[in-house]
């Protein structure tokens, strides 16, 4: 697939992290709960997988960020990235941060920052879709797949906050 010349008003939300990592999953949870909320009831998105409920809005789950990355988002106008950010960031609780298209870090492997997959659409496509990192602050990254309560509760937050952005779209599922 080549990535288009023109990007129409459109949404890729793209969350990563460790879905066994308890809290280091909580994109994995917030796009599932997104997909219940929007109607389309709880298809689980494990990893690597991805969904298209409406047509301009793509979901879709990674469990690291890679340079094939940079070729789909080539073709939305808008990327929101969803990921757990640790206490020690500075961040607020739930951060809702622009994206940067920057190379940072080095280019080998495969795991990557928000930035440098803009940056890449960029480089390689011609486009440099608006790009926003909506991080969940973790409290629990030990083994498991539950949230801890804290992070439960701006998980919902983050949702609610992503919904917004779907309505402001207009790329609300028909009947909703």
């Amino acid at each position: 697939m080549m990535a288009s010349s023109v990007m129409a008003q459109s949404l890729l939300i793209v969350g990563y992290g460790n879905d066994s990592r308890r809290d280091d999953g909580v994109a994995a949870h917030i796009l599932v709960r997104l997909l219940e909320r929007l109607g389309l009831g709880e298809d689980e998105i494990g990893g690597d997988d991805e969904l298209d409920p409406e047509p301009g809005l793509k979901v879709l789950f990674l469990h690291q960020l890679a340079p094939e990355l940079a070729e789909l988002a080539a073709e939305y106008e808008t990327v929101v990235f969803v990921d757990a950010h640790v206490p020690e960031a500075g961040w607020d609780p739930l951060s809702w941060q622009s994206v940067e298209s920057a190379v940072e870090g080095g280019m080998v492997g495969h795991h990557l920052r928000p930035g440098t997959v803009i940056a890449l659409a960029d480089q390689l496509y011609g486009q440099k879709p608006q790009a926003y990192l909506l991080s969940v602050q973790g409290h629990d990254f030990d083994f498991g797949w539950t949230l801890s309560p804290e992070t439960e509760a701006l998980a919902e937050r983050a949702v609610d906050k992503l919904l917004q952005l779907v309505a402001e779209r207009g790329l609300m599922p028909a009947g909703r």
